[in-house]
């Protein structure tokens, strides 16, 4: 049953209200809001906007600066400041939530009391306002009030100049790696269509309900989205603000006849990645485009952390990366490489171009691979390399070092967030005496911190093993 909260939005707080009344603001289970005078437009066209949809009582008070909001925060639910990584330094009781981020320079924060004394505001109210105030929704407030554009160009990674009308309200996805990229970012919600990359399955498919439960919905909204075929007349009536789909798609002339403004994607290096989750934060909004701040410096801070282990390591280990067949390897042009030599390993198809390559078992040998990596998409496994005689004379095969990487909701081995992991999980495979980079602990707040997703314990046990 839907709880109906009823629509009441203070007068008062137009003028604000004085920090002394929060105190007791709590009896009638009001939320009180503590802000930065600068931020006192938004602030209260955010509370009459949430108020038209899902309101409650909200008693906003204002002060001069971020140190005054930190100092408050004992007697606020919201805070809402510039400066916003800094943390108040001591919360008595209750937790902080992550930082929103509605304007570039304007952070939101609110905090759960829930097991403290005294009265506590609703946690999922103060949820919902934060997120209504980073929402498509949120953000046309702020355009209309002139703080935000409302229209956004950038240069994609096929080189062509965009034009994004602003806010992005809905997409499609036809490239299924960028279908992660708006999850990571916070904008999941705006997908109204999308193909998943290595998808298959009902574990995966279990997986991304429990990650998104609207996924069956937006991955069959659309009969056909990929990278060689679209149905341009469904994506019309979705009506989406924006596509994104890979450089390399055999329909985009056809597609530009509708307007929408296309994204095109090309991320075969760490460092394209990276360029592509600033690409698409650019064009969602100032939260996505923190988030993917976020996701860039966690990404070059793993990195460091694996290098300054693997670095030391004398004797370099040699991989051989196959691919939806046991003779189909990746070419050094790829991201499964750049992963191999992230992870402080060597790949022995480094020399070779273009994409998956076909070879013939002669030149494994001769390549001699310490250890084999498979992926978890199109039916590979390490069954058809470790079951068949004809293997059995590569080192690899030979010392049992033969492994499929680890897939939560997506491949680990693709130019998606979730592949930082994958490195991660590359340098604890090739060398696991000598690297330890805590594989539970990362992929716990990996899954928390990037897809809002508290995963469970034995996901990811069974991830790391």
């Amino acid at each position: 049953m839907v709880k109906r909260i009823v629509v009441v939005v203070l007068v008062a707080m137009m003028a604000g209200v004085p920090l002394s009344h929060l105190v007791s603001a709590q009896a009638d289970g009001a939320i009180r809001v503590l802000a930065v005078e600068s931020a006192q437009e938004p602030v209260e066209a955010w509370v009459a906007a949430f108020g038209q949809i899902e309101s409650y009582t909200f008693y906003v008070s204002y002060v001069e600066s971020y140190e005054e909001v930190l100092a408050g925060v004992g007697k606020a639910d919201i805070l809402v400041y510039d400066n916003f990584e800094t943390l108040p330094a001591v919360l008595e009781c209750g937790v902080l939530s992550r930082v929103y981020v509605p304007l570039p320079e304007l952070g939101l924060r609110f905090v759960d009391r829930n097991g403290c004394d005294g009265a506590s505001a609703d946690p999922v109210v103060m949820g919902g306002f934060a997120h209504y105030a980073v929402s498509a929704d949120g953000q046309q407030v702020a355009i209309d009030l002139g703080l935000l554009p409302d229209v956004v160009e950038v240069a994609d990674q096929g080189g062509v100049t965009v034009e994004v009308p602003q806010p992005v309200r809905g997409i499609a996805s036809a490239y299924g790696v960028a279908t992660y990229y708006a999850y990571t970012l916070g904008a999941g919600e705006r997908l109204l269509a999308a193909s998943y990359i290595g998808v298959r399955g009902p574990a995966v498919q279990d997986a991304m309900r429990r990650v998104d439960p609207n996924f069956d919905a937006v991955m069959n909204a659309i009969s056909a989205l990929n990278q060689n075929e679209i149905n341009l007349e469904e994506v019309a009536a979705l009506h989406p603000g924006l596509i994104l789909t890979s450089a390399r798609t055999q329909w985009l002339d056809a597609a530009a006849e509708l307007g929408i403004p296309i994204l095109r994607f090309e991320g075969e290096t760490p460092e394209r990645l990276k360029e592509s989750m600033t690409l698409i934060g650019a064009v969602l909004g100032p939260n996505a485009a923190y988030r993917a701040a976020q996701f860039n410096a966690y990404y070059d801070a793993m990195l460091a952390q694996i290098a300054n282990q693997t670095d030391t390591i004398e004797a370099t280990t040699t991989v051989y990366f196959s691919g939806t067949e046991p003779l189909r390897t990746a070419s050094g042009d790829m991201y499964q490489t750049a992963m191999v030599e992230a992870a402080g390993g060597e790949s022995v198809s480094k020399e070779l171009t273009g994409y998956w390559n076909d070879v013939n078992l002669e030149q494994v040998v001769v390549w001699n691979p310490d250890v084999i990596f498979v992926p978890t998409y199109g039916g590979a496994t390490v069954e058809a390399i470790t079951e068949s005689d004809e293997w059995a004379v590569v080192p690899a095969v030979e010392a049992g070092r033969v492994y499929q990487l680890p897939q939560f909701i997506s491949p680990w081995d693709t130019p998606l967030p979730d592949s930082i992991l994958g490195i991660m999980w590359m340098a604890e495979t090739l060398y696991p005496d000598q690297v330890d980079l805590g594989c539970e602990a990362e992929v716990e707040f990996f899954y928390n911190m990037f897809y809002d997703y508290a995963i469970l314990a034995e996901e990811v046990q069974g991830l790391c093993g």
